[in-house]
């Protein structure tokens, strides 16, 4: 039997080991103890999910050093970035907040990113990556802890409620933020089961 027919896959459930087979597009994998969803069948080669990546990694930069916000208030006018506003967090006396918003909306992306691409590209020309096994746990670990997602509703939100007091237009950074929440849900669509499929 081939390495991908004899894998085996373990329920995040209630712990029930099943045989892995790949899926087709649109195909789901339940577990047969607790129907827990155990996989998803997706239609992104190794290719598209590189090219998705280099995109992401492309918008994340855009994300973070464009404006997000610009205001004009009472004949004053200022706009600030991603890592303007964390920075600003610190200053203000509030170093907790400045720490959870650049692990989840700096780091954790960025490292997100950066394993794919450090996994991908390898991968796409046939050869194996130096400390593959450890990339992939901590990318498993990154996409939990990323929340592009819930930044960018955050900062939606705050963009009405300041639209009352002030002018408040969106800046390209929110756009961007915008973008790469899409990009990543496309790329972790893909999941990291395919990565394994595809070492030699």
């Amino acid at each position: 039997m081939s390495r991908v027919e004899d894998s085996l896959v373990v329920c995040g459930q209630c712990g029930a080991v099943h045989r892995w087979q790949p899926l087709e597009a649109r195909q789901i994998a339940r577990c047969m103890r607790c129907e827990a969803v155990l996989g998803r069948g997706h239609r992104l080669s190794m290719s598209s999910v590189l090219a998705l990546t280099t995109a992401a990694a492309a918008t994340y930069l855009i994300a973070v050093s464009a404006p997000l916000l610009s205001l004009d208030f009472r004949g004053g006018s200022g706009s600030a970035s991603l890592i303007d506003t964390i920075v600003g967090a610190w200053q203000a006396g509030y170093p907790l907040v400045a720490v959870v918003a650049g692990l989840t909306a700096l780091l954790a992306p960025a490292g997100l990113i950066a394993l794919r691409l450090y996994i991908l590209a390898p991968l796409m020309l046939g050869r194996k990556p130096p400390g593959f096994a450890v990339c992939v746990r901590l990318l498993h670990q990154a996409g939990r802890w990323s929340m592009v997602g819930v930044l960018t509703i955050g900062v939606l939100l705050s963009l009405v409620r300041l639209a009352a007091m002030a002018e408040a237009s969106p800046g390209p950074g929110l756009f961007a933020l915008g973008a790469l929440t899409v990009l990543l849900a496309a790329i972790e669509s893909a999941g990291l089961k395919h990565l394994w499929w595809n070492v030699q």
